[in-house]
């Protein structure tokens, strides 16, 4: 049952396996990353399964929690997470087990993700949209200045 008013917080440290990338290591499709050196609280998504700079730690949620969904609790809450535990420019790797994890119940994960996709693809519509148009602006400027 979808319900987007019931919720519990828990620690990352609790619901996934985390740690520092590893050069040359390939990460599965689904993991989240978060960068912990020189970083502003940056979060990322593995599309497909790729390499991660070692800058950043991997996070791979357990089985049951919705990958993206994860990911996007992650961003939701990365503000609230560097506010307590960033140290100068750097985080702490084991401090990311205290990232906090708003966790829905499955049927509320997938549909969040479905509306976040849904959004997601508004906008990548929109910002082609105002790329042609920008490229038909600059056509119409050229041809009005031609000798």
């Amino acid at each position: 049952m979808i319900d987007f008013n019931s919720w519990e917080r828990v620690r990352l440290g609790d619901v996934a396996e985390f740690g520092r990338a590893k050069a040359g290591h390939i990460y599965p499709h689904g993991a989240s990353t978060f960068q912990i050196s020189a970083t502003r609280g940056k979060v990322g998504y593995l599309e497909k399964p790729g390499t991660v700079p070692a800058k950043d730690a991997v996070i791979i949620p357990q089985a049951g929690i919705n990958p993206r969904y994860f990911n996007i609790v992650m961003q939701m809450n990365a503000a609230e997470f560097m506010r307590i535990y960033a140290t100068g420019l750097n985080v702490q790797e084991h401090e990311l087990a205290n990232f906090p994890i708003d966790l829905h119940n499955g049927d509320t994960q997938d549909a969040i993700v479905k509306m976040v996709r849904a959004v997601d693809d508004k906008a990548d519509e929109a910002q082609a949209e105002l790329q042609a148009m920008q490229g038909l602006k600059a056509k119409m400027q050229d041809s009005l200045f031609v000798g």
